[in-house]
């Protein structure tokens, strides 16, 4: 909100950057999709841009709303969730610099639907059980590396069979 004198008031939050490249390559990153704070800072100092600037254009932009860790780590999530398992999503965040926190809310979250999504996964590349021992590992190791925990796919696996 703004004071008749000109300041800003507190909940208005960091100061717009005065380097208007900065700014321009920031909004620029953020309207082609959301971003974490690390990965953010990392895309916009290989731009050649000074580090304490690039800080307070991360600060201006969370402030603004633009910037938002949660909302990145929720549609990430929701995005890597369809295809892979949570041992990998959780991976995927921390690499991004998703604090601990919300990766494990996350985790949590994904944990409750990881066997229907698996399911779903062996359903859609393979859709029939092994008949044989080479076929069945091809299966296993591509749930696991899809991040599917062993005893998740043991019981895809195990549902699949009980339902033909």
């Amino acid at each position: 909100m703004r004071m008749s004198n000109g300041s800003r008031d507190a909940t208005e939050g960091a100061n717009k950057p005065e380097n208007k490249a900065l700014v321009s390559a920031a909004l620029k990153l953020l309207s082609r999709r959301d971003y974490s704070r690390t990965e953010f800072i990392k895309k916009l100092g290989a731009s050649g841009f000074e580090a304490v600037d690039v800080e307070a254009a991360a600060d201006w932009c969370h402030a603004q709303g633009f910037l938002n860790e949660s909302r990145f780590a929720e549609s990430t999530s929701r995005r890597l969730g369809a295809k892979y398992g949570v041992q990998r999503v959780a991976h995927t965040l921390r690499q991004k610099g998703v604090a601990e926190e919300q990766v494990s809310e996350i985790i949590s979250t994904l944990k409750d639907s990881e066997q229907d999504r698996a399911s779903a996964l062996w359903t859609r590349k393979f859709g029939k059980i092994a008949e044989s021992g080479e076929e069945k590992s091809k299966q296993i190791r591509y749930l696991q590396s899809r991040g599917f925990s062993f005893a998740i796919i043991k019981q895809v696996i195990a549902r699949a069979a009980d339902d033909s």
